[in-house]
């Protein structure tokens, strides 16, 4: 399954959202970064003709200049959006002060993910459930008594079609067994009959919701400069480095350093819907070399670096056994097959010492990853340098975006996610499927590169605290920024949870008849 709308499919109905007839009220009075967000999420997630040119478009979306008179809610075809340095607004609220140039490509961006996700509840475009992952197998039941031997010894195949054979029992009495083919998801056939699942039901009646986001983005009272470090270049990571580009590109900045690590080899088709700055050209292409060309074509000033994993031995742990499988292992060499190894020298990967020496310059980290152990390293290296840690997340239709400035990940889950090192991706090499949707990592991304560009003009944390968002009701919590940086308490929290020896039975007896007695 692995066309570019193939992860989405699990999310939304994608033969409605293509046939979306959406346009603006007045095109002319609405930003013209607004305008380009609302095209390329549009372009991503396939919806066929954006801006609907011809009469009578089901959605109409108008740009907020003044207070609206009443009853403007009672027509579900219109929605309103207005945003600036007080915020986002889908209330018909309208924004007093224009943001920074600098930070209009983010509030463009958050602002058309929250009017597209709006869209597709009131034209019923969300599935009822998310649905990871799906695939198409063949049941042959066999009466395995009937024959001498053992069907393990017979050849079972579809002519002309890939399959991967898994054998079971039936438990019935018969002695039978089943054997189910799995047909391999590139199989046109296959393709075919997975564009034509339809998943329908549930009793919830879709009501209108006019979303806002208040918050305060004040002028910078420096250009950008600096260093910045963006750990994975997937959804979350390219949509954060968009925003951030499109972002100093509208400001007068000076000595702009970035390091993008990303270990994935392989940009494929099904990454073009969601991953931003990847185009066709790009499949096939480590990520980190396509998303290093990209930002120098970009930002053609500014000084780009890239490296394959952010693993332990960058951080020069305490003990050099860990109680982790041994990809972890401390140098580039260690962590690479052959292949790997010259595909990555060829690129210009830069190697551990190098790593370490910018990690120590770097001005912010923005953690954009699909799995906890290394979101708990990155919070690691912020937490030494006592800055805060900004963290995203997806997980279906529900985005998280939290900048760490008191407290940290090990304090807020708990120690156990230090040692989590199960992969949620929506490749096809991780652990746990995920679906996903472009505008649940634009939306993140965009709120990680205000976090960021905050930081380079000399912010020591950003204005947003943290930001919760349910697509599929719409609903967004934002919470400001609690005006305080103390990071440093808690590095022997990370470190602790990262490296001591995993606590016996015996331990956990103990700690537990201890806690007791207290």
């Amino acid at each position: 399954m692995s066309d570019i709308f193939s992860r989405q499919r699990g999310l939304v109905h994608q033969d409605i959202l293509e046939s979306l007839k959406v346009t603006f009220e007045d095109a002319d009075s609405s930003p013209s970064l607004f305008k380009d967000a609302m095209i390329q999420i549009a372009q991503q997630l396939g919806i066929q003709s954006f801006p609907y040119s011809s009469a009578d478009p089901d959605f109409t979306i108008a740009w907020v200049k003044k207070p609206l008179a009443g009853g403007f809610k009672n027509d579900a075809s219109k929605l309103f959006v207005s945003y600036g340095q007080e915020g986002v607004f889908l209330d018909g609220t309208p924004c007093q002060k224009s943001a920074h140039p600098m930070f209009e490509p983010s509030l463009a961006t958050i602002s058309a993910c929250l009017i597209w996700s709006e869209i597709f509840r009131r034209a019923n475009c969300y599935t009822p459930v998310d649905v990871p992952k799906v695939s198409v197998s063949v049941n042959v039941r066999v009466n395995e008594p009937s024959m001498k031997g053992s069907i393990n010894h017979l050849d079972f195949q579809l002519e002309g079609i890939d399959s991967h054979i898994n054998i079971r029992p039936v438990n019935d009495g018969t002695g039978h067994k089943r054997v189910l083919m799995r047909l391999d998801d590139e199989t046109p056939l296959v393709q075919e009959l997975l564009k034509k699942l339809q998943v329908s039901g549930g009793d919830e009646n879709i009501h209108p919701k006019f979303p806002i986001m208040r918050f305060t983005l004040p002028e910078p009272k420096t250009p950008p400069s600096g260093h910045l470090t963006v750990v994975g270049a997937g959804g979350l990571g390219t949509w954060a480095l968009h925003s951030i580009v499109n972002g100093l590109k509208n400001s007068d900045f000076n000595d702009i350093q970035l390091l993008v690590f990303d270990k994935d080899m392989e940009v494929e088709r099904h990454n073009l819907n969601r991953q931003v700055i990847f185009s066709e050209s790009d499949i096939g292409r480590p990520k980190i070399e396509a998303a290093k060309d990209w930002l120098n074509r970009n930002l053609p000033d500014a000084k780009i670096s890239i490296a394959y994993e952010l693993h332990d031995g960058l951080l020069q742990p305490p003990q050099p056994s860990l109680e982790t499988s041994s990809s972890e292992g401390f140098t580039l060499d260690d962590l690479l097959s052959d292949s790997e190894d010259i595909i990555l020298r060829q690129y210009k990967v830069l190697k551990d010492d190098e790593i370490r020496t910018q990690l120590e310059q770097t001005d912010a980290i923005l953690g954009c990853l699909d799995a906890m152990r290394p979101r708990v390293l990155a919070d690691l290296i912020a937490a030494r340098k006592n800055q805060p840690y900004v963290n995203g997340g997806i997980t279906g239709l529900f985005a998280q975006y939290t900048e760490f400035s008191t407290t940290n990940l090990v304090e807020f889950y708990g120690p156990s996610v230090a040692r989590d090192q199960v992969v949620y991706s929506c490749q096809e090499d991780g652990e746990v499927p995920l679906s996903s949707l472009a505008i649940t990592n634009a939306f993140v991304g965009s709120l990680q590169a205000i976090s960021a560009l905050q930081r380079l003009t000399g912010q020591k944390y950003s204005s947003i605290g943290s930001v919760n968002w349910n697509a599929r009701y719409n609903e967004v919590y934002c919470n400001l920024s609690d005006g305080e940086l103390n990071r440093k308490s808690g590095v022997q929290q990370l470190e602790k949870a990262l490296w001591s020896p995993k606590p016996t039975d015996s331990d956990v007896q103990l700690d537990s008849t201890s806690e007791g007695i207290e």
